[in-house]
């Protein structure tokens, strides 16, 4: 109980290992969306009979938005383990 009280009132809760793992599930939620949206895309295109090269163009603010996205959650973890892995001042 007292791990979900921590993680809602933003105490420190990880560990690196826990940071650890929850870059590599973000990384797979991201992949995740990523097929999903090129499938639904596809099958769109499919409907009203584009080709997907004449569409390719246009996935580029997708993939810009997952890099971002990508980033940004890979720049908050670095610095919670530089905060996890600093040396504690009493």
């Amino acid at each position: 109980m007292d791990g979900l009280i921590n993680f809602f009132a933003l105490r420190p809760l990880f560990t690196f290992r826990g940071l650890k793992v929850v870059w590599y599930l973000y990384l797979f939620h991201i992949l995740i969306q990523l097929y999903v949206s090129f499938s639904e895309i596809s099958a769109v295109l499919t409907q009203k009979g584009i080709s997907w090269v004449t569409w390719a163009p246009n996935s580029l603010p997708l993939i810009l938005g997952i890099v971002a996205q990508i980033a940004i959650v890979r720049m908050l973890l670095e610095v919670a383990a530089n905060i996890l892995l600093a040396p504690r001042r009493s």
